[in-house]
């Protein structure tokens, strides 16, 4: 399974897919999908839903994974041949300067970093915005900038090779956010595939999540699931800047987490865990002997699909199971492929005992004191 899951994780994280220009990354789902799914739709912004039906009734369950990663687009082609770009998402300012770039998947690039050398110590202290930076092709005009097939608009992602550490169960590349999860939910259906359950399971590879979520909301709207896990990634605390405990209690190693709750900028992008999906979720872990890690981030740069998900169609229950990462949006995300392992497994049991599934509001034995 771990081995499958490295294979599949190198394959995702070579493609570019910044927010809005998923393609290559939804082409190459929908065909490793094709062979083990009932139905496979692909709507008109993207949005891959693989179906698998039960052989019996049950719930609607939905395991939603974001296809999309952070990056740039191409704003702007001066007449020298250099180019200006925009950030799709929130790629840190601190990352940018000196790094490789691919422009539509395929041409290279580098953001450009004046010589220390000539460098004052003011600019030597100072962090560059993208708003300041440029992308150099080795062209020399804008007519041979166009003539590769660059136009404003365009896609830009890092290049990061695929790195095992010495110990290989940790990678570091680009857009392990979220491409760990789009791995996952591959597998699991592999997994699944002679499974006997109940109900009918929906995987959704969504797009856009980086820049609003809207994905989730349109594949929510149209399937209206009994009850929906949302997988994505979330940073880890365990390094040296961070004051483990009270900022970010999660590790990598020590399994899954569960956000209980998330939220920033606006009321409507805070949310909340709902009970019964953290109970199922819990439930499993517990019988899996699998450790889940557990935070909130309110008020904090961190949401995940569910702030979409949850207010679609007539209100989803719906919980986050995320996988630690260090270095979070930038090219060199770290994890541990141990994580990924007890994900899966977590979420074939719940498949597994998706007709059992109870999404109420209420735990058991509070109904059982206020209802008698």
């Amino acid at each position: 399974m771990k081995e499958r899951i490295r294979k599949e994780l190198k394959q995702l994280t070579g493609l570019t897919g910044v927010s809005g220009h998923e393609q290559d990354v939804i082409r190459h789902i929908k065909s490793r999908l094709e062979p083990i799914t009932d139905e496979l739709i692909v709507d008109p912004w993207g949005n891959l839903i693989a179906v698998k039906h039960g052989k019996n009734p049950g719930p609607k369950l939905m395991v939603a994974a974001h296809a999309d990663e952070i990056g740039f687009v191409v704003k702007n082609i001066l007449k020298d041949g250099f180019i200006l770009f925009d950030k799709s998402g929130t790629a840190s300012d601190k990352v940018m300067e000196g790094r490789k770039v691919l422009i539509n998947g395929k041409i290279p690039g580098v953001i450009g970093i004046k010589p220390g050398h000539i460098q004052s110590s003011e600019e030597s202290r100072r962090v560059k915005t993208s708003k300041e930076c440029y992308i150099d092709i080795a062209a020399f005009s804008r007519e041979e900038v166009e003539g590769l097939g660059i136009s404003i608009g365009d896609p830009i992602s890092y290049e990061s090779s695929f790195m095992e550490m010495a110990n290989k169960d940790y990678i570091c590349t680009k857009s392990v956010d979220n491409r760990i999860n789009c791995t996952i939910l591959i597998e699991l259906f592999e997994e699944i595939k002679g499974m006997d359950f109940d109900g009918t399971f929906y995987g959704c590879f969504t797009v856009q999540e980086e820049t609003g979520m809207k994905g989730a909301f349109m594949v929510g709207n149209r399937i209206e699931p009994d009850y929906a896990i949302v997988t994505d990634t979330i940073p880890s605390g365990d390094t040296p800047d961070v004051d483990t405990d009270r900022e970010l209690p999660i590790y990598l190693g020590k399994g899954p987490a569960c956000v209980m709750a998330d939220g920033m900028g606006s009321a409507m992008m805070f949310t909340y865990a709902h009970p019964a999906v953290v109970r199922i979720i819990k439930e499993q872990a517990t019988q899996l002997k699998i450790n889940l890690q557990f935070t909130t981030l309110l008020g904090q740069s961190y949401a995940t699909d569910s702030a979409g998900l949850a207010h679609s169609g007539k209100g989803i229950p719906t919980a986050t199971l995320a996988m630690p990462r260090r270095y979070s949006h930038s090219p060199i995300e770290m994890l541990n492929l141990n994580d990924a392992v007890c994900s899966l497994k977590i979420l074939k049991g719940v498949i597994e005992n998706n007709g059992k599934a109870k999404i109420s509001f209420f735990d058991d034995s509070i109904e059982r004191v206020a209802y008698g």
